[in-house]
């Protein structure tokens, strides 16, 4: 597992993850790394598109959705990308 993330990418999880609600952060780099490694390709060539798939793919629950959507988030800060990630559509655009 996280082949597709890169050792700088891991580093700034690792210490994500260390800082704050502790069960918290750890699920959210959870979802971070699961999402990453359902793309099949390293974190820097994730995109907009494969977001939308992603969401397609999986049929979750609204709060699970949301959950994801802010672990999708803040890989999207993490990796220094400007604007935020397409909404799943159970939450709307």
């Amino acid at each position: 597992m996280m082949a597709f993330i890169l050792r700088e990418l891991r580093h700034q999880l690792h210490l994500y993850a260390r800082k704050g609600g502790k069960k918290s952060r750890r699920r959210q780099v959870e979802r971070i790394e699961l999402f990453v490694e359902w793309c099949h390709r390293p974190a820097e060539q994730i995109g907009r598109r494969q977001v939308h798939e992603f969401f397609e793919a999986h049929q979750f629950a609204p709060t699970t959705a949301r959950d994801y959507y802010y672990a999708v988030c803040k890989l999207w800060t993490l990796m220094g990308r400007t604007g935020k990630p397409p909404l799943p559509p159970t939450l709307g655009e």
